[in-house]
């Protein structure tokens, strides 16, 4: 199940989910530049009969930013691969609970721990002018090694969204969720707020007509 067919939403997880959302869906048009590059470069192999290094360097250089960042897009829309053949049997309650400890211990770890380590990766490219062994190969390869403590900061961002969620759910499980007005709690119980999905649909033109007719018959009269 996608968070978007959820049927209860956070407002943090929502604006945390939305930050990575924009920027994986952004980093997503890459995939264009890497269909022209990968037609540019089997046509100067197989046309011009030249190999171009550096062109070919430049299309994993492409297809790595691109699916870096878009891991963390999986997390947010829980669209990644598992293999659940328990997990799908067990209840809710327990669902949220194996989710929390995988988020806990085995993901965000890891993630931070590659995180850490890019930073240095990224240094010491830089530090020497690290580039290509080939020699018509692509210089400065600590740009694309920049990349990664980004996506990985990203894909933690998505995951500590997802673990907020799964304890808000695992908090609630079992109560229908309290429907408040903003005004009335403070801004740090709003954020964490469990609230009905139906409560962020916009109403369609029927309802809006309908209020529209309410409204100007109450001007009448």
């Amino acid at each position: 199940m996608t968070l978007n067919q959820q049927p209860y939403r956070i407002p943090i997880v929502d604006f945390l989910n939305n930050v990575v959302k924009k920027i994986a869906e952004a980093t997503a048009w890459l995939n264009v530049l890497l269909i022209g590059v990968i037609i540019t470069s089997i046509v100067w192999r197989y046309g011009f009969h030249n190999a171009l290094v550096y062109l070919e360097e430049f299309i994993w250089h492409i297809y790595a930013v691109a699916f870096m960042f878009g891991i963390a897009y999986d997390i947010v829309i829980d669209s990644h691969v598992r293999v659940d053949l328990i997990h799908m049997n067990l209840s809710a309650k327990k669902q949220h609970i194996i989710e929390i400890l995988g988020i806990l211990f085995l993901l965000l770890p890891c993630l931070i721990i590659v995180f850490d380590h890019s930073l240095s990766w990224v240094a010491d490219s830089y530090r020497v002018d690290e580039h290509s062994s080939a020699p018509t190969g692509l210089p400065h390869r600590w740009i694309i090694k920049a990349f990664l403590p980004m996506a990985f900061m990203l894909m933690i961002i998505a995951a500590i969204a997802r673990l907020i969620q799964e304890a808000a759910l695992l908090l609630h499980h079992g109560k229908e969720p309290v429907v408040t007005d903003p005004v009335d709690v403070g801004m740090l119980k709003h954020l964490f707020n469990v609230r009905i999905n139906e409560m962020y649909r916009e109403p369609d033109d029927a309802q809006q007509q309908s209020a529209k007719d309410n409204n100007n018959a109450g001007d009448e009269s």
